[in-house]
């Protein structure tokens, strides 16, 4: 029994020792575990009891660190202190560092290097074309530590996986999108989600894919017939979409047609290609194709051009109210109230500008603002968003099936001003025209 209790009194005197000894170093700082993301900085500072312990610091592998320059490297400054510099995190810097006595081992003492990494995205596109029937892959490998959740969304909607109709399987490294139709072109997002004990992080990633097809007609009716008048104009309008944008190209009687300052004018855009044509006669009453054609496909349509009647000139054109920012307008046009055909008047286009445009302009209607109204009957023309107190130059046309008649004589016409009238020795609000006359209207037409 003595030889027993001579052997636990000799094991925690040991246990004492040693405790002494390891806690003779410190560390600053002094947690036991330091949390750092790659990339950023670290210095940690080993102090021993006095000059006379060398110390020198070890990896989680075990490996002595001797460098006095690098990645990771010591300094020492004073003959009692030895500090460990890492100047730029790698995640394979994790683990334990230990700070210990050269000669011995007794003195040690270490900390935990815990390493996280930023959410980063290894792709760098953000647009992909597919052709339209094959299966996609929006590729979204995604770095970080704790390993991020990935979410997926179209258009901003969440994308839910239906194990019934597998249109949709999330990868390790991506979306699959099977059998894409020109419905899936839209903004795929890759949403990557990471928490940690020190922050959380949000990153996204978008790639626009496009479904390559062949063009088809936009959803608006064809209008397969138009008139025309000698001396007028006549605007053949074609629109398709298509992946890649079509060329659109217009024929008639089998010849291509260019733009030329004489007979025709051509303007085109993605999706969309609009005809000119000036009818100096009646040679150019035909048919007019175009076509939209990508390396998939080609669509054409004709429209047949036919010659009409130039529409009457307004038979009423007067200004009925008005205020500090709106006319309104009094227009009337006649026709055949029992038998309306193509040619009667449809409606009605309002140009406008103010007395110092027209000037700057040098008396040209070019840069006027337009309005168009459809035809009805006692209805109000108004034309709003106008500058208080300002002189406005204003004409109009009457339009039909082939085009707009000659423009009436141009009125001149004044909003009212924002600032009150004086009268009677007292201020009193301006007077708003427009809101008595609409007022008497209404009135008029509840009696009749």
């Amino acid at each position: 029994m003595r030889l027993i209790g001579f052997m636990l009194n000799l094991a925690a005197l040991t246990a004492a020792v040693l405790a002494n000894h390891h806690d003779s170093l410190t560390l600053s700082p002094s947690e036991h575990s330091v949390v750092r993301y790659t990339n950023e900085s670290l210095i940690v500072e080993c102090r021993g009891p006095g000059p006379d312990v060398k110390l020198h610091w070890k990896s989680p592998k075990g490996e002595i660190i001797r460098e006095h320059k690098g990645r990771i490297h010591i300094e020492q400054t004073a003959p009692e202190q030895l500090k460990i510099v890492f100047a730029h995190i790698a995640l394979a810097d994790k683990g334990n560092w230990t700070c210990e006595a050269a000669e011995g081992g007794l003195h040690s003492k270490s900390f935990d290097l815990i390493v996280y990494q930023k959410i980063t995205f290894t792709e760098k596109d953000t647009v992909k074309t597919v052709k339209e029937g094959q299966n996609a892959t929006i590729l979204c490998e995604v770095k970080g530590e704790p390993q991020p959740n990935v979410t997926w969304h179209f258009n901003g909607q969440p994308i839910t996986v239906d194990a019934n109709a597998p249109k949709f399987r999330i990868l390790a490294d991506g979306l699959l999108i099977n059998k894409v139709t020109q419905s899936d072109t839209g903004e795929y997002t890759c949403r990557a989600y990471q928490v940690n004990s020190i922050a959380s992080d949000m990153q996204e990633r978008t790639v626009l894919m496009k479904i390559e097809h062949k063009p088809h007609w936009t959803q608006k009716p064809h209008v397969g017939l138009q008139y025309a008048y000698i001396n007028g104009t006549a605007s053949i309008l074609c629109e398709a979409q298509a992946e890649p944008p079509a060329t659109f190209s217009w024929y008639r009687k089998q010849k291509r047609l260019e733009s030329n300052e004489k007979l025709y004018t051509i303007e085109s855009d993605s999706h969309w290609s609009r005809l000119t044509i000036r009818v100096l006669d009646a040679k150019v009453f035909d048919n007019y194709r175009c076509l939209a054609h990508n390396h998939l496909g080609s669509i054409e349509r004709i429209t047949r051009l036919e010659e009409g009647e130039k529409p009457p000139p307004p038979s009423v054109f007067q200004l009925r109210g008005y205020n500090s920012n709106t006319f309104d307008v009094d227009l009337s046009a006649p026709r055949d109230k029992d038998q309306l055909g193509p040619m009667d008047v449809n409606g009605f286009r309002i140009e406008y500008m103010t007395e110092m445009e027209f000037k700057a302009d040098a008396g040209k209607w070019t840069n006027a603002k337009r309005k168009d109204f459809p035809y009805e009957e006692g209805a109000n023309f108004l034309i709003t968003n106008l500058e208080p107190d300002t002189v406005y130059l204003i004409r109009a046309a009457s339009r039909n099936l082939a085009g707009f008649s000659d423009y009436s004589k141009v009125e001149k016409c004044k909003t009212l001003s924002l600032e009150p009238r004086v009268s009677s020795g007292s201020l009193l609000p301006n007077s708003n025209p427009l809101l008595y006359v609409l007022l008497l209207h209404q009135l008029l037409r509840l009696r009749h």
